[in-house]
């Protein structure tokens, strides 16, 4: 006679808190490695290109250059991320922990909130960065202000040196967004953090991966540029909350306004509507770069409408919070320093605020040093 055994509720609890304390435990041990065990591995290929050892060049520079100069996609674009997203992960630590914390500690930053106000700075100098190159490859080209390019020519399946590094860095910083996200503090909006951080990872694969990178581009424009805004108001909202800090998160809403709800949304609706217009033909022919059967349309537009519903939910926020500032007596107190984080009206709150770590007493004690 055969016996099964089962495993009683509590021994299964118990095993899954297990599993839950060790990944918790492997999260925190690179968390606190996230300059050195990056850096070993950048190390490792700087050393293997400058011998001019075969293959480091591909992590380092982008492959597949045809001879008239454009680039093609390339398996190598793989080494290219994984390098990238190495390099992002150690810069990202370093630049907050040698640089700015330490102007945190000379300005009017409270000791708890050193690590936002450095993390918010290294989002508002990157999307800073990411805004002015994504408008420079942009710029001049058939689909500035023209989605029926974003059709047009299907498949686009070569691009300029520029537009290429562009695309995978953007790629390489999203894909270590997941790391960040995982490391850090969960705060009360993480459910819709990691829904906008999945969606945005399949737009980007999927553009990049199916030849639509014109359109990948426009989104990335729409982004960045609100982005870089609202990392600057919540940086200003550490060290100088008041009218700085209200200044800026009045530009950033006038920028989200329009290229997220407006310009994104008309992204939307050229991707619902205009791919009947001006693509060519509608098949599936991966030796020929097409990857556009009709219901593919439909999957892309899900996912934008996504996002878009995210966007909408952040944008009520916005709204919330400039109520609060016009309505508030004196605008400092609005969202100042010691601002109670269960507070739903929040500058804090749109977008998360989520690389913030939860700081032992030890670490506040450390930073302060």
């Amino acid at each position: 006679m055969t016996m099964t055994r089962t495993m009683s509720p509590q021994r299964r609890s118990l095993k899954s808190n297990r599993k839950g304390n060790s990944l918790h435990e492997l999260a925190n041990y690179l968390a606190q490695r996230q300059i050195e065990i990056p850096l070993k591995v950048v190390s490792v290929i700087l050393l293997g290109y400058f011998l001019r050892l075969p293959v480091f060049k591909h992590f380092i520079f982008i492959s597949n250059e045809r001879k008239d100069g454009r680039f093609e996609k390339s398996l190598w674009d793989i080494t290219f991320l994984f390098f990238y997203i190495c390099v992002f992960t150690a810069l990202r630590a370093a630049v907050m922990d040698y640089i700015l914390i330490p102007i945190a500690k000379r300005t009017r930053v409270s000791i708890k909130k050193y690590q936002r106000f450095a993390e918010q700075s290294w989002c508002c100098i990157y999307y800073s960065l990411a805004s002015i190159f994504g408008i420079y490859v942009m710029y001049d080209s058939p689909w500035w202000f023209d989605s029926t390019y974003f059709w047009r020519d299907y498949p686009v399946a070569d691009y300029t040196k520029s537009f290429k590094y562009y695309y995978l860095i953007q790629f390489a910083f999203w894909l270590q967004q997941i790391f960040v996200l995982q490391i850090e503090a969960p705060r009360k909006d993480y459910r819709e953090l990691v829904m906008h951080h999945i969606n945005t990872l399949l737009l980007i694969s999927l553009s990049y991966g199916c030849n639509f990178t014109r359109v990948g581009n426009a989104v990335f424009v729409c982004m960045d540029l609100p982005d870089a805004f609202l990392a600057l108001a919540k940086t200003l909202n550490y060290c100088c909350p008041g009218f700085l800090c209200n200044t800026a998160f009045g530009i950033m809403a006038c920028t989200w306004i329009y290229t997220r709800v407006y310009l994104y949304g008309g992204i939307i609706i050229s991707t619902m509507t205009e791919p009947e217009l001006y693509v060519p033909r509608f098949r599936l022919d991966p030796l020929n770069g097409e990857w556009f059967p009709h219901f593919v349309k439909y999957i892309i537009a899900g996912l934008m409408i996504g996002l878009y519903f995210l966007i909408l939910f952040w944008t009520v926020m916005i709204f919330k919070v400039m109520i609060r500032v016009i309505t508030s007596p004196d605008a400092k107190d609005v969202r100042s320093d010691d601002e109670d984080e269960s507070d739903p009206v929040s500058i804090e709150k749109i977008e998360g605020d989520h690389s913030t770590p939860k700081l032992t007493a030890r670490d506040i004690k450390a930073k302060a040093q």
